[in-house]
Protein backbone atom coordinates (compact mmCIF):
# COMPACT_ATOMS: atom_id res chain seq x y z
CA UNK A 1 0.00 0.00 0.00
CA UNK A 2 1.34 3.43 -0.97
CA UNK A 3 1.92 6.26 1.53
CA UNK A 4 -1.02 8.18 0.04
CA UNK A 5 -3.36 5.20 0.40
CA UNK A 6 -2.13 4.67 3.94
CA UNK A 7 -2.80 8.34 4.74
CA UNK A 8 -6.34 8.09 3.35
CA UNK A 9 -7.00 4.97 5.40
CA UNK A 10 -5.85 6.74 8.57
CA UNK A 11 -8.48 9.45 8.06
CA UNK A 12 -11.25 6.83 8.24
CA UNK A 13 -10.04 5.44 11.58
CA UNK A 14 -9.42 2.04 10.01
CA UNK A 15 -6.92 -0.10 11.92
CA UNK A 16 -3.59 -0.45 10.13
CA UNK A 17 -2.27 -3.93 9.34
CA UNK A 18 1.42 -4.84 9.13
CA UNK A 19 2.81 -8.03 7.59
CA UNK A 20 6.00 -9.36 9.20
CA UNK A 21 8.22 -11.80 7.29
CA UNK A 22 11.75 -13.15 7.74
CA UNK A 23 13.68 -14.45 4.74
CA UNK A 24 16.77 -16.35 3.71
CA UNK A 25 17.03 -17.74 0.18
CA UNK A 26 13.27 -17.82 -0.39
CA UNK A 27 13.15 -17.39 -4.17
CA UNK A 28 10.88 -20.43 -4.66
CA UNK A 29 7.66 -18.95 -3.25
CA UNK A 30 8.29 -15.42 -1.92
CA UNK A 31 6.95 -13.67 -5.05
CA UNK A 32 3.58 -15.41 -4.65
CA UNK A 33 3.60 -14.65 -0.92
CA UNK A 34 4.13 -10.94 -1.52
CA UNK A 35 1.77 -10.73 -4.50
CA UNK A 36 -1.05 -12.01 -2.29
CA UNK A 37 -0.66 -9.24 0.30
CA UNK A 38 0.66 -6.34 -1.77
CA UNK A 39 -1.95 -3.53 -1.92
CA UNK A 40 -3.86 -5.21 0.92
CA UNK A 41 -1.77 -4.73 4.05
CA UNK A 42 -0.59 -1.25 5.01
CA UNK A 43 3.06 -2.21 5.27
CA UNK A 44 5.26 -5.23 4.64
CA UNK A 45 8.33 -5.53 6.85
CA UNK A 46 10.93 -8.07 5.70
CA UNK A 47 14.01 -8.96 7.72
CA UNK A 48 16.45 -10.82 5.49
CA UNK A 49 19.49 -12.77 6.68
CA UNK A 50 21.66 -11.86 3.69
CA UNK A 51 20.09 -14.10 1.06
CA UNK A 52 22.41 -15.33 -1.68
CA UNK A 53 19.81 -16.42 -4.24
CA UNK A 54 17.30 -14.25 -6.14
CA UNK A 55 15.28 -13.29 -3.04
CA UNK A 56 16.49 -9.68 -2.87
CA UNK A 57 15.68 -9.04 -6.53
CA UNK A 58 12.17 -10.34 -5.95
CA UNK A 59 11.73 -8.21 -2.83
CA UNK A 60 12.75 -5.18 -4.87
CA UNK A 61 9.66 -5.71 -7.06
CA UNK A 62 7.37 -4.91 -4.14
CA UNK A 63 6.72 -2.04 -1.76
CA UNK A 64 8.45 -3.59 1.25
CA UNK A 65 10.60 -2.21 4.01
CA UNK A 66 13.70 -4.40 3.81
CA UNK A 67 16.09 -4.77 6.72
CA UNK A 68 19.12 -7.03 6.47
CA UNK A 69 20.21 -8.54 9.74
CA UNK A 70 22.60 -11.30 10.77
CA UNK A 71 20.86 -14.56 11.63
CA UNK A 72 20.49 -15.04 15.40
CA UNK A 73 17.90 -17.81 15.51
CA UNK A 74 14.22 -18.09 14.62
CA UNK A 75 12.78 -16.45 17.74
CA UNK A 76 15.19 -13.51 17.83
CA UNK A 77 14.75 -12.85 14.13
CA UNK A 78 10.95 -12.93 14.33
CA UNK A 79 10.85 -10.77 17.44
CA UNK A 80 12.98 -8.21 15.64
CA UNK A 81 10.71 -8.04 12.60
CA UNK A 82 7.71 -7.64 14.91
CA UNK A 83 9.44 -4.75 16.67
CA UNK A 84 9.74 -2.93 13.33
CA UNK A 85 6.01 -3.06 12.58
CA UNK A 86 3.95 0.11 13.06
CA UNK A 87 0.43 -1.18 12.38
CA UNK A 88 -2.35 -1.64 14.93
CA UNK A 89 -2.43 -5.32 13.99
CA UNK A 90 0.46 -7.58 12.96
CA UNK A 91 0.21 -10.59 10.66
CA UNK A 92 3.25 -12.86 10.93
CA UNK A 93 3.88 -14.92 7.80
CA UNK A 94 6.47 -17.45 6.75
CA UNK A 95 8.05 -16.67 3.39
CA UNK A 96 6.36 -19.73 1.86
CA UNK A 97 2.82 -18.97 3.06
CA UNK A 98 0.09 -17.47 0.90
CA UNK A 99 -2.90 -15.51 2.21
CA UNK A 100 -5.96 -16.51 0.17
CA UNK A 101 -8.73 -14.09 -0.83
CA UNK A 102 -11.24 -15.58 1.67
CA UNK A 103 -8.68 -15.25 4.47
CA UNK A 104 -7.91 -11.66 3.50
CA UNK A 105 -11.61 -10.79 3.63
CA UNK A 106 -11.97 -12.48 7.02
CA UNK A 107 -8.94 -10.71 8.51
CA UNK A 108 -10.11 -7.34 7.19
CA UNK A 109 -13.49 -7.92 8.84
CA UNK A 110 -12.01 -9.11 12.13
CA UNK A 111 -9.66 -6.18 12.67
CA UNK A 112 -12.46 -3.67 12.03
CA UNK A 113 -14.69 -4.89 14.85
CA UNK A 114 -13.73 -3.98 18.42
CA UNK A 115 -13.59 -6.93 20.82
CA UNK A 116 -11.47 -8.25 23.66
CA UNK A 117 -9.48 -10.74 21.60
CA UNK A 118 -5.81 -9.88 21.38
CA UNK A 119 -5.00 -12.37 18.65
CA UNK A 120 -6.25 -15.05 16.29
CA UNK A 121 -5.05 -18.49 15.30
CA UNK A 122 -5.06 -19.44 11.64
CA UNK A 123 -5.23 -22.93 10.15
CA UNK A 124 -2.63 -23.91 7.55
CA UNK A 125 -2.98 -26.12 4.49
CA UNK A 126 0.36 -27.93 4.20
CA UNK A 127 1.65 -28.55 0.66
CA UNK A 128 4.51 -30.64 -0.65
CA UNK A 129 4.93 -29.49 -4.22
CA UNK A 130 1.36 -28.80 -5.35
CA UNK A 131 -0.17 -31.57 -3.24
CA UNK A 132 -2.20 -30.58 -0.19
CA UNK A 133 -1.51 -33.00 2.66
CA UNK A 134 -4.78 -33.03 4.59
CA UNK A 135 -4.26 -36.14 6.71
CA UNK A 136 -1.48 -37.38 8.95
CA UNK A 137 -1.56 -34.52 11.46
CA UNK A 138 -0.84 -31.76 8.95
CA UNK A 139 -4.23 -30.06 9.04
CA UNK A 140 -5.57 -27.82 10.47
CA UNK A 141 -2.26 -27.06 12.27
CA UNK A 142 -3.55 -23.86 13.92
CA UNK A 143 -0.91 -21.19 14.49
CA UNK A 144 -1.29 -17.83 16.23
CA UNK A 145 -0.35 -15.39 13.48
CA UNK A 146 -2.58 -12.32 13.81
CA UNK A 147 -2.44 -10.11 16.90
CA UNK A 148 -2.84 -6.57 18.14
CA UNK A 149 0.43 -4.70 18.44
CA UNK A 150 -0.49 -3.34 21.87
CA UNK A 151 -1.04 -6.91 23.12
CA UNK A 152 2.76 -7.22 23.00
CA UNK A 153 3.00 -10.57 21.28
CA UNK A 154 6.42 -12.17 21.07
CA UNK A 155 8.13 -15.44 20.22
CA UNK A 156 9.46 -17.37 23.20
CA UNK A 157 13.09 -18.37 22.85
CA UNK A 158 13.22 -21.82 21.26
CA UNK A 159 15.65 -23.50 18.91
CA UNK A 160 12.87 -24.45 16.48
CA UNK A 161 9.05 -24.63 16.26
CA UNK A 162 8.71 -21.24 17.94
CA UNK A 163 5.24 -19.77 18.59
CA UNK A 164 3.72 -16.47 19.66
CA UNK A 165 3.01 -15.77 23.32
CA UNK A 166 1.76 -12.72 25.19
CA UNK A 167 3.13 -10.92 28.22
CA UNK A 168 -0.09 -11.61 30.13
CA UNK A 169 -0.91 -15.20 29.16
CA UNK A 170 -3.61 -15.57 31.83
CA UNK A 171 -5.88 -12.86 30.44
CA UNK A 172 -5.06 -13.10 26.73
CA UNK A 173 -8.17 -14.01 24.72
CA UNK A 174 -7.51 -15.86 21.47
CA UNK A 175 -9.92 -16.38 18.59
CA UNK A 176 -9.86 -18.72 15.59
CA UNK A 177 -10.20 -17.74 11.94
CA UNK A 178 -12.20 -19.99 9.62
CA UNK A 179 -10.15 -19.63 6.44
CA UNK A 180 -6.65 -21.17 6.22
CA UNK A 181 -3.27 -20.03 5.00
CA UNK A 182 -1.70 -22.05 2.20
CA UNK A 183 1.73 -23.26 3.31
CA UNK A 184 3.90 -24.34 0.36
CA UNK A 185 6.46 -25.78 2.69
CA UNK A 186 8.62 -28.05 0.51
CA UNK A 187 9.11 -28.71 -3.18
CA UNK A 188 9.35 -32.49 -2.59
CA UNK A 189 9.75 -35.18 0.06
CA UNK A 190 13.56 -35.05 -0.10
CA UNK A 191 13.57 -31.39 0.89
CA UNK A 192 11.19 -32.19 3.74
CA UNK A 193 13.50 -34.93 5.02
CA UNK A 194 16.56 -32.67 4.78
CA UNK A 195 14.79 -29.97 6.78
CA UNK A 196 13.69 -32.47 9.44
CA UNK A 197 17.32 -33.57 9.82
CA UNK A 198 18.32 -29.97 10.55
CA UNK A 199 15.40 -29.51 12.95
CA UNK A 200 16.33 -32.70 14.81
CA UNK A 201 19.74 -31.26 15.66
CA UNK A 202 18.17 -28.03 16.94
CA UNK A 203 15.28 -29.71 18.77
CA UNK A 204 17.60 -32.19 20.51
CA UNK A 205 18.95 -29.31 22.59
CA UNK A 206 15.56 -28.87 24.25
CA UNK A 207 14.84 -32.53 25.08
CA UNK A 208 14.45 -33.06 28.83
CA UNK A 209 13.49 -36.74 29.07
CA UNK A 210 16.61 -38.55 27.86
CA UNK A 211 15.81 -42.11 28.92
CA UNK A 212 17.67 -44.91 27.14
CA UNK A 213 14.56 -46.22 25.36
CA UNK A 214 13.15 -42.81 24.47
CA UNK A 215 14.37 -42.73 20.83
CA UNK A 216 12.68 -46.03 19.97
CA UNK A 217 9.50 -45.46 22.00
CA UNK A 218 8.96 -41.90 20.86
CA UNK A 219 9.64 -42.62 17.19
CA UNK A 220 7.31 -45.64 17.18
CA UNK A 221 4.57 -43.57 18.77
CA UNK A 222 5.16 -40.73 16.28
CA UNK A 223 4.70 -43.10 13.34
CA UNK A 224 1.57 -44.70 14.80
CA UNK A 225 0.05 -41.35 15.65
CA UNK A 226 0.69 -39.80 12.23
CA UNK A 227 -0.14 -42.82 10.10
CA UNK A 228 -2.98 -44.49 11.99
CA UNK A 229 -4.55 -42.10 14.52
CA UNK A 230 -4.35 -39.02 12.26
CA UNK A 231 -5.17 -41.15 9.19
CA UNK A 232 -2.02 -40.54 7.20
CA UNK A 233 -2.82 -43.73 5.29
CA UNK A 234 -5.53 -41.78 3.45
CA UNK A 235 -2.74 -39.92 1.63
CA UNK A 236 -1.53 -43.18 0.06
CA UNK A 237 2.21 -43.71 -0.39
CA UNK A 238 2.86 -40.04 0.37
CA UNK A 239 1.22 -40.48 3.77
CA UNK A 240 3.40 -43.50 4.51
CA UNK A 241 6.57 -41.69 3.44
CA UNK A 242 5.70 -38.66 5.56
CA UNK A 243 4.97 -40.77 8.63
CA UNK A 244 8.31 -42.56 8.19
CA UNK A 245 10.16 -39.26 7.75
CA UNK A 246 8.60 -37.77 10.87
CA UNK A 247 9.32 -40.92 12.86
CA UNK A 248 12.97 -40.76 11.80
CA UNK A 249 13.09 -37.11 12.85
CA UNK A 250 11.78 -37.98 16.32
CA UNK A 251 14.26 -40.86 16.66
CA UNK A 252 17.19 -38.67 15.67
CA UNK A 253 16.10 -35.87 18.01
CA UNK A 254 16.00 -38.15 21.07
CA UNK A 255 19.07 -40.13 20.02
CA UNK A 256 21.13 -36.94 19.72
CA UNK A 257 19.86 -35.76 23.09
CA UNK A 258 20.69 -39.10 24.71
CA UNK A 259 24.23 -39.16 23.37
CA UNK A 260 24.95 -35.49 23.94
CA UNK A 261 28.00 -34.94 26.08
Amino acid sequence: MSKEEKKQKNTTDMPLLSAAIITFNEERIIEKTLSAIDNWVDEIIVVDSYSTDNTLNILDMFNVKLIQRKWEGYSKQKNYVISQCTGDWILVLDADEIVTEPLKAEISKVIKKPDKKCGYKVARKFFIGDKWIKYGGYYPDYQLRLFKKDAKGYFKERAVHESISFEDEDTAQIGYLKNPLEHYAYKDLNEYQETLDKYAVLASKEVKNKGFYMPLIRSAWAFGYRYFIRKGYLEGKTGLDLAKAYSEYVYKKYDLALNKK
